[in-house]
């Protein structure tokens, strides 16, 4: 399971070295794609396919399948990783997350996402009752 949260910058050729504990976790095979919140998601091939799978199990004249086709399988990258563990980040996915140099790389159970991190900040801040709520459901 990709877990654990970590500081990280986007260098000048827009790469971000991803920690070692999550390459490990990633495998050879990864997708990069637009997160739901204006992040990069970086998806490993078992999940990727799965999602792929439950899309295409849409009607595909639904309102819904195109516009989950378009955000997620039109903005959808096949990722590497150099022998340095840095993954490149496509112009398209570092304009939408407004990635510039510092960011919040975490594993969150099926995926990595990788935030701005002034924004991942705001993000956590404004979430806090959402947290709260949630907490609630899980009788923890």
């Amino acid at each position: 399971m990709l877990a654990g949260g970590f500081e990280g910058v986007v260098d000048a050729k827009s790469r971000v070295v991803l920690p070692a504990k999550l390459r490990s976790e990633l495998g050879d095979k990864f997708h990069l794609m637009m997160g739901f919140d204006n992040y990069v998601a970086i998806y490993p091939e078992e999940s990727f396919n799965e999602m792929l799978t439950q899309l295409l199990s849409m009607k595909k004249s639904s309102d819904q399948y195109l516009v989950l086709g378009r955000f997620l399988l039109g903005n959808s990258y096949d990722g590497e990783l150099d022998s340095a563990g840095r993954v490149l980040i496509p112009a398209v996915l570092k304009k939408y997350a407004k990635l510039e140099k510092d960011v919040h790389i975490m594993g969150v159970g099926d995926h990595i996402e990788i935030w701005d991190s002034e924004t991942y900040r705001e993000k956590t801040l404004m979430s806090a009752e959402m947290l709260q709520e949630a907490r609630d459901l899980m009788n923890y």
